[in-house]
């Protein structure tokens, strides 16, 4: 009996330990992602990375996108020099939220959806 009590005792304590060093699990990326086109109700999604998750349907891909430019939707030029129509339809791309601790408030308008596509890759693609 007392060695089941000892084992018991240490199993507890090793898990204690161990419990520090597991992964956190609220996502180091918590972004908000709206796209507004002209007489079409806004789309959203949330996007979370690290782990990569939310309601974006390739979070892997958006979050690696994002990683590459240490979240800065600024920096996205995922296809530099698209062939693109010149058809206008403009496309505004708004993302708020955190990014490893820091805040993101960032917007842009794009001449179309190509052009948007192109720039952000599979950040606005939802």
């Amino acid at each position: 009996m007392m060695r089941a009590a000892g084992t018991i005792v240490l199993c507890g304590a090793v898990l204690a330990t161990a419990s520090p060093a597991l992964a956190d699990p609220r996502p180091q990326a918590t972004l908000r992602i709206v796209v507004v086109v002209k007489d079409r109700p806004p789309k959203a999604v949330l996007l979370t990375c690290d782990p990569d998750g939310g309601g974006h349907p390739t979070p892997a891909a958006a979050c690696e996108l994002l990683r590459k430019v240490d979240g800065d939707p600024a920096k996205l030029n995922v296809v530099p020099n698209p062939v693109c129509t010149d058809e206008y339809e403009r496309h505004t791309v708004l993302v708020g939220g955190r990014w490893r601790g820091r805040m993101i408030k960032w917007s842009h308008t794009y001449s179309n959806s190509c052009r948007m596509k192109a720039a952000g890759g599979a950040v606005f693609t939802f």
